[in-house]
């Protein structure tokens, strides 16, 4: 698959991604070194960079997934995915 770089929705869901992945890998760490503050820190730092790319992410472009109060089916409304958007510039 081709990314197109110049793409923020893209860029952003590729950090999102990268920034969730290092915080799993540390927790998973921690799982072995449960005392290692190394390890925490590394964790407590992605984790929260995750949490602040997802919400720059969501606040710009919907939630990536449905919240769990949901009562209908509207965070269905958007353009899904796959469907071509054309970016504000």
């Amino acid at each position: 698959m081709l990314i197109n770089r110049n793409n923020s929705k893209e860029r952003l869901l590729r950090s999102l991604d990268a920034y969730a992945f290092m915080a799993h890998e540390a927790l998973l760490y921690l799982d072995a070194y449960p005392n290692s503050r190394e390890a925490l820190e590394c964790y407590n730092k992605y984790n929260k960079q995750a949490m602040r790319t997802r919400a720059e992410y969501e606040s710009k472009y919907g939630p990536l997934t449905p919240p769990p109060e949901a009562n209908s089916w509207q965070w269905t409304k958007g353009p899904w995915p796959w469907q071509a958007e054309k970016e504000d510039k």
